[in-house]
């Protein structure tokens, strides 16, 4: 079972993560912390941020900000198939056939 942290220690992880070089995915790995919940937690705290400019639109992104997904050929017919886990037990799934 996850350790439930405040919102405090939440922003403590994400400057710790920032200042650290890894990224997201390998600092999460680090910690045993479900990188989905951490990019909540930074997508929250960050739209909570009173120092944000207004009307200022989306934050500046960094690579490490991104996950990379394998890739593979189709099997066959061309068709494409996408499989995005997004924790907690659920998938979304998108096929053609």
């Amino acid at each position: 079972m996850s350790k439930r942290r405040s919102r405090i220690e939440w922003q403590e992880l994400i400057d710790e993560q920032a200042a650290s070089g890894l990224s997201q995915k390998a600092f999460c790995a680090q910690r045993d912390i479900p990188l989905a919940t951490f990019g909540y937690w930074k997508r929250k705290l960050r739209s909570e941020s009173p120092s944000q400019p207004a009307g200022s639109g989306a934050d500046p992104v960094s690579l490490a900000d991104w996950i990379e997904l394998p890739t593979h050929e189709p099997a066959s017919g061309g068709g494409w198939q996408i499989d995005l886990d997004l924790g907690n037990g659920l998938c979304l799934r998108l096929r053609q056939g």
